[in-house]
Parts: structure tokens; sequence; C-alpha cells
């Protein structure tokens, strides 16, 4: 299911390390120690996709609204990570070489029959020479409507980066201390993020996060 995900990304597997409880939080030569919040909502509850669901969940099939899968595609060299598992209350903390990545992402279910369709729902800068990252806490909600979900992939979207204190104050209670002062270079995301498809996605995005998200493309 792995593999058929990184075809469908048609690019070279990108190689993420996270961090790990015990390990201390050493500096990486020429990567920076990202760390972000990834939460979802769904007609008001959060829920935690990280989670295996329940096995009386399964039986009963009430998962099937609560499946987020998501990757990282690195822009400049068509790198994609595996699909990435941050901790389960949403915490994400990877070493990244500076650069500008796509978020990708799908509510498809793993199956070894089918492509999951993919869309990029957020962009990210990494700035170079920077020990640590903080990319801001990345939120979605989506309330069921009738004939249909909401009109995006994982539905409306926003990004803050005012709890900062908060998240560092547990990821050092996690992992330990911090290599470093973080810098924050927030998350991207809205209508003018370009689609999976979009011949000039590389283009585009780096334009958008030039422009501190703001451009239309």
């Amino acid at each position: 299911m792995v593999a058929l995900a990184l075809a469908t990304l048609s690019a070279c597997i990108m190689d993420v390390e996270y961090a790990r409880r015990g390990q201390s939080l050493v500096p990486h030569e020429g990567k920076a120690l990202v760390f972000t919040r990834v939460r979802f909502f769904y007609d008001g509850r959060e829920f935690f996709p990280w989670n295996s669901p329940a096995t009386v969940d399964i039986l009963l099939n009430m998962h099937r609204d609560d499946v987020r899968r998501v990757w990282l595609r690195r822009l400049d060299v068509r790198e994609a990570s595996w699909e990435l598992r941050p901790d389960k209350d949403g915490l994400l903390t990877i070493w990244l070489p500076s650069g500008d990545y796509a978020l990708l992402g799908t509510e498809d279910a793993a199956t070894e029959d089918a492509t999951p369709a993919l869309t990029v729902v957020a962009l990210l800068r990494v700035p170079a020479d920077r020990p640590v990252v903080y990319a801001g806490e990345l939120v979605f909600w989506d309330e069921w409507r009738e004939g249909g979900h909401g009109r995006y992939t994982f539905g409306e979207g926003s990004v803050t980066t005012d709890s900062i204190a908060a998240v560092t104050t547990t990821l050092e209670a996690r992992y330990g201390a911090l290599p470093g002062p973080p810098v924050v270079s927030p998350w991207c995301i809205g209508t003018n993020v370009p689609s999976f498809n979009n011949p000039e996605l590389v283009s585009q995005s780096r334009r958008l996060l030039d422009q501190g998200c703001s451009e239309s493309p």
C-alpha cells in the first residue's frame, strides 16, 4: 500500500527522520528540526487519525469518515516521503533539509487495488541555516452536508503560530531540550495553493512561499 502511494507520487523516496523519545535532539548537519501539530475536526468533534481504530469501529464501519493520510513531497528534487506518522496527538517532529515542501493528503483508506486521490493541502518552506523551525498548528475542520462533505480535502483549514510556547513545552517534555531557538515558518494553505496535478505546481508553490502565501496563482 505504501509502495502504491509512492508510485502515485512519481518520485524517489525521501528519508524522513523522526525525533524519538529517549534520544536527545542533537543537531543534524544540513537539516533543521521541524515541529508542528496537525489537528482534525469533523462535525465539531476532534479526532486523531494517527490512532489505530478500535476493533468495534472497524466491524461497524464507523471509522470511514476519520481517514486522513499525509505525505511530504520535496519540490526541488521531486522526492516524496513515506506516509507521515505524527504522534497520537498530532505532534510531528522531524529532521528536514532546507527547501520547499508540499504536504499531500487524501481521505482514501489504504488498499492494495486503489490509487489514493491526492491533494496538496499545504506548503512549507524550511529556511536554511536554522536549527529549529516551527511550522505552526495546522487545523482542518469539516462538517457533514446533505449531498456530500466539504468543498476541500480535509475541509476548511487554518494555521496558527501563537501556540509556540505551549507546543515547545510539550515537545521538550517529550523529547528533551531543543538544539536552538525556533524560527517560525508557517504552513501555507488556502485556495491559492496549486493542485497536485498542476504542471506548474513547483513554480506556483515557490511564488506563494516567496510572497508569504498571499499571491494569487
